[in-house]
């Protein structure tokens, strides 16, 4: 008897929410606060910019809103994130049959229109009433479940690697890591069977790419909805910086599924988004022309989110690759990461963050400014230390300086639980702020090098 298609299921849950839930540091909690702060100086359909947009949960609220959104972030996954929700205002045309032989169409269509029609009506799915975009996901979801169902057989001899079993999977020939206090040990990211998988579907994708027979539309979201599967079934605590060392998080034990993504969010909109790819934010801002408002949610202490967030990098990286085998080859450190692809971000470290954001503002064509700050584990304070002042007073001054009009900052406290409870630190109430200032426009603009060594010497 034939195997039934089961990999690919269905997912009636949808809002507005994150494509990525398990993102440290996601503003999601906060964004209607966040969304009634940018009407305050954004027209509907102007011109919003998001200048660290990791999961991209803010850029794609910003769209839902109606504006046109600019996202730019150092890691490669945001852009193909936005590339999957935040670029289109259609469905991808995914043609089928250019990707799969007859005999997969014939087997997983019939299986495409079944799931179709039981989430039709359902909440995030008010678009399959339109004919030719129901006809659309029809073809995508095709080529998805045959993404779940692949089996080696099924790709060809040249690509079928194994590079995430053999480096993240206990079991794997690569997986060995040795810390920097002498613990060995073996990476365990996965499961067997769900690393197994994981090789299965980035290694058809890298088929396709490099055959160019994928459109790039089709590729992003096949490639946003397999980082959410991976998400969902990873052996960490939120980040991919290190895993359990002696247990499985009960997550990871389930196998990898993939869902029919629900798009009724990330559809329609005034169009014109914007994504930089890989860009570091001060380079990247001069080149973004006018607009309203400059949203900057910066780093705010120690941790190095090319480092934390390098799994859902590699996963887009690895159909792009030239020389897969030569990449995993120089995988180091306990986590795996190959070290050409880590960044270091001066936001990240206190001496340097007032004088980065001065900069970055100064280089941005907008008129007001909004940055998020976080009063828990910043760049002046800890868990075990508690809340700190530091990084409000010195922003505030920033936001009170020589690019600002006069009297134009506001601050709004917004309290939520944090959750995290490493080291034996419980949940506690902390703040976001959101600091907003408006910009000198003109002539008015100018900055003196006095105020500019002012703002280095109190970071």
């Amino acid at each position: 008897m034939p195997r039934s298609p089961a990999a690919t299921t269905r997912n009636t849950s949808c809002s507005g929410g994150p494509v990525l839930a398990r993102y440290l540091g996601s503003k999601q909690a906060i964004m209607p606060e966040l969304l009634a702060t940018v009407e305050q100086h954004a027209e509907p359909g102007a011109h919003v910019v998001d200048a660290f947009s990791g999961s991209l949960a803010v850029s794609l609220g910003l769209k839902q809103a109606g504006y046109r959104v600019t996202a730019n972030d150092i890691n490669l996954f945001s852009a193909v994130l936005a590339e999957a929700y935040l670029l289109p205002a259609e469905p991808p045309e995914t043609d089928a049959h250019a990707l799969l032989p007859a005999r997969r169409v014939k087997e997983y269509l019939p299986v495409a229109r079944r799931i179709t029609k039981e989430l039709s009506g359902e909440p995030g799915y008010a678009f399959l009433g339109e004919p030719e975009w129901r006809a659309r996901y029809e073809n995508y979801l095709t080529v998805q479940t045959h993404l779940a169902n692949l089996t080696p057989g099924q790709l060809p001899a040249r690509h079928r690697k194994t590079h995430f079993f053999d480096t993240y999977c206990e079991l794997g020939s690569n997986s060995a890591y040795e810390s920097s206090r002498g613990a060995k040990g073996h990476r365990r990211f996965f499961t067997p069977e769900n690393a197994h998988r994981i090789d299965l579907a980035v290694n058809q994708l890298r088929a396709w790419r490099r055959a160019d027979r994928i459109d790039r539309q089709t590729y992003a979201l096949l490639l946003a909805n397999l980082m959410r599967a991976v998400e969902k079934v990873s052996n960490t605590q939120g980040t991919y910086h290190d895993f359990p060392r002696d247990r499985w998080d009960s997550r990871a034990l389930r196998p990898l599924r993939f869902d029919p993504p629900a798009l009724d969010p990330y559809l329609g909109g005034v169009g014109g988004h914007t994504v930089g790819v890989e860009r570091d934010t001060l380079d990247f801002i001069g080149e973004v022309d006018g607009h309203s408002v400059l949203y900057i949610d910066p780093p705010y202490n120690f941790r190095q989110y090319t480092a934390y967030y390098f799994l859902p990098n590699v996963l887009c990286r690895y159909p792009e690759m030239d020389d897969v085998d030569e990449y995993f080859a120089n995988v180091r450190y306990v986590r795996g990461q190959n070290p050409e692809d880590d960044f270091t971000s001066t936001f990240c470290k206190p001496k340097r963050f007032i004088a980065d954001m001065h900069e970055l503002i100064e280089r941005a064509a907008c008129r007001t400014v909004v940055i998020s700050y976080f009063t828990g584990a910043n760049h002046w304070s800890s868990f075990d230390t508690g809340p700190n002042d530091t990084g409000r007073e010195l922003l505030s001054e920033l936001l009170s300086g020589d690019l600002f009009e006069p009297g134009s900052l506001s601050v709004l406290e917004v309290p939520r639980r944090n959750y995290a409870s490493y080291g034996g630190y419980t949940a506690r109430t902390v703040h976001e702020l959101l600091l907003v200032a408006e910009k000198k426009q003109g002539e008015e603009r100018g900055t003196t090098k006095r105020a500019a060594r002012r703002l280095r010497q109190l970071a």
